[in-house]
């Protein structure tokens, strides 16, 4: 299923992690005026505020959806890039990238602690901290680490670079997350097929559990799916096995708000099989489905999808699946 993370700025993305600038060697040591290091003092300070009030109002106006107030925040030719690399250079790519975050996600908001900033020269600094975006009201939100190259021209701060950073530290409950909206019952909106799908947190949050049942042609199919985190390979993993002997393995990678499924496998009569999938988060309650390059044996078969997928209510007055899985929603 897709999942779009809300593209980190300001407060959450940041600078390139290595920015060193080399003090000159005096001859001999000069004693500083103790006028002179209160001037510095005081103007560090205030310099410090009015980066600190560039982080408030970039803050203001993510909440208030203002993709062109936070493009104002940024030098003409700024550049944020975030953790998988991809860059927008420019305050008018900037600002449309903004745009979209929020013509997808309009409720969407960040909370931003900063954690430090250091001045290595007079007119640039660099900002350290950690945001959290939460895309939907009620939802789990995404943490991110990030450093902001700040620069200071005709007396104004500006932000010339930020990019987001990964986070070392973070539990596999804390990437899983990404998938908290799976958690659920969901219907295939299918003519030719039926198939029910039910998502829950193991008991430890350290994977997310699917079984799933298929009604194909008056044949009824059922299987389970394991997603987790791999810590080796820095990816969210799947398995999955179905009551016909197949079993599948596969690689998730999220572009926007739809995530990339690579799949491989072997059938229960021993045929090799292969597909990307690829789910699209719409909304809150829907997505789609579709299965492409699929191959079994060696030979090609035809795409399938997209497919509308919805979430399913629960039944009133009944304990089912979906309800029960609200008691094991993610510690916040």
């Amino acid at each position: 299923m897709g999942l779009l993370v809300a593209f980190a700025a300001s407060a959450q993305v940041g600078a390139p992690s290595a920015v060193k600038v080399a003090a000159p060697q005096a001859a001999t040591a000069t004693p500083v005026p103790a006028a002179v290091a209160t001037s510095d003092s005081a103007a560090e300070n205030s310099d410090e505020t009015a980066i600190r009030g560039n982080v408030d109002a970039f803050t203001k106006a993510y909440d208030a959806g203002n993709a062109k107030a936070i493009a104002a925040l940024f030098m003409p030719d700024a550049e944020i890039v975030s953790e998988d690399g991809t860059t927008q250079q420019g305050a008018e790519a900037i600002e449309t990238e903004f745009a979209d975050i929020f013509k997808q996600y309009p409720k969407a908001t960040i909370k931003s602690d900063v954690k430090s900033i250091r001045f290595v020269l007079p007119s640039l600094a660099i900002e350290e901290g950690t945001s959290i975006v939460t895309h939907e009201p009620n939802e789990p939100g995404e943490h991110s680490r990030y450093e902001v190259v700040h620069v200071k021209q005709a007396g104004k701060w500006l932000m010339a670079s930020a990019r987001d950073l990964p986070d070392e530290e973070d539990t596999a409950e804390d990437h899983l997350n990404q998938l908290h909206w799976l958690i659920g019952d969901w219907v295939d909106e299918d003519p030719d097929a039926v198939v029910h799908t039910s998502y829950r947190w193991s008991e430890n949050h350290h994977f997310i559990l699917c079984d799933f049942t298929a009604n194909l042609t008056g044949q009824t199919m059922t299987g389970t799916q394991r997603i987790g985190w791999d810590p080796l390979a820095k990816t969210i993993r799947s398995w999955a096995f179905d009551s016909e002997g197949g079993f599948t393995e596969a690689t998730w990678t999220r572009e926007g708000n739809q995530w990339i499924i690579k799949t491989t496998g072997v059938t229960n009569d021993g045929k090799a099989a292969s597909s990307t999938n690829y789910m699209t988060r719409l909304r809150k309650h829907r997505l789609t489905w579709e299965s492409r390059d699929r191959v079994i044996g060696g030979e090609k078969t035809a795409d399938i999808g997209p497919i509308s997928i919805a979430r399913q209510p629960p039944t009133p007055g009944a304990m089912t699946k979906h309800s029960a899985s609200k008691l094991s929603e993610p510690r916040q």
